[in-house]
């Protein structure tokens, strides 16, 4: 497996950024967002429509391109996290992770022995190089990431016990679901939702965990980083098409009239 260099920067204390994916299928895609300087891609199969073959293709296009391919899976599963590991990718999004018995799970699924139970086979996993079934395990476990979503209030109470389980690289808010379950729909600049953040931040960084944030806005994320976030899943594919079609529409209508 190449090395991480999304979890080097982290390491280094640097923040890092990507889009999340969740319905680019090309080569060209994929060279695009990666031109724009982002260190990693998160493809989404929790809310959107890739299948294992089109996922396989879309990681290893990540790696030639020099950024980290993450995946969020549907579920926590070993089906889906080691599934979605012999792709190539060298992280996994586990959503709504509310204790340390899941964050457990996750760790274990993502890793091999004898700190976790991930199977051990496949080339895709090691970006089709040839590697000794040592190398393959060595180096898996030391580069693929396991990032957990807070996304429940209950999740924080049981953020110190998370925080502990051993192999957990980063802490990241699921911040539209988070906000639903505080009965503060989308409401991102209130001080209840902003005090939440605050807090997660302040328990992450006991532990030396990254604390992520999701966020359409760039903008927005000199609040979320002021509050100590430094892993920063900035914007998605299709927003970003939406936004500048409609700067482009804007524009014409000043221009033209």
């Amino acid at each position: 497996m190449a090395t991480n260099t999304l979890k080097q920067k982290l390491a280094a204390g640097n923040w890092v950024s990507g889009p999340i994916v969740e319905e680019i299928r090309t080569v060209g895609g994929v060279k695009m967002l990666a031109l724009a300087g982002h260190d990693f891609l998160w493809w989404d199969m929790e809310h959107n429509f890739y299948d294992w073959d089109s996922l396989l293709h879309m990681v290893q296009f990540t790696h030639l391109f020099g950024m980290t391919p993450l995946v969020r899976v549907t579920d926590l599963s070993y089906a889906n996290v080691a599934r979605a590991l012999d792709t190539g990718a060298q992280g996994i999004v586990i959503p709504r992770v509310d204790n340390a018995d899941q964050a457990e799970q996750a760790v274990s699924y993502a890793k091999y022995p004898p700190r976790g139970r991930r199977g051990a086979g496949g080339m895709a996993r090691n970006n089709y190089e040839s590697k000794t079934p040592l190398e393959s395990v060595e180096e898996g476990n030391a580069e693929t990431m396991v990032v957990l979503q807070i996304e429940h209030p209950d999740a924080i109470e049981e953020l110190d016990a998370i925080c502990q389980v051993d192999g957990v690289d980063v802490i990241c808010v699921g911040p539209q679901d988070l906000s639903v379950n505080m009965g503060i729909h989308g409401q991102f600049g209130s001080q209840e939702f902003q005090a939440a953040i605050g807090r997660i931040n302040e328990i992450c960084a006991k532990y030396d965990k990254p604390v992520g944030m999701v966020s359409r806005d760039a903008a927005s994320f000199k609040t979320w980083n002021d509050l100590g976030c430094r892993f920063l899943v900035c914007n998605s594919d299709l927003s970003l098409i939406f936004q500048q079609a409609s700067r482009d529409r804007q524009t014409l209508e000043e221009v033209i009239g």
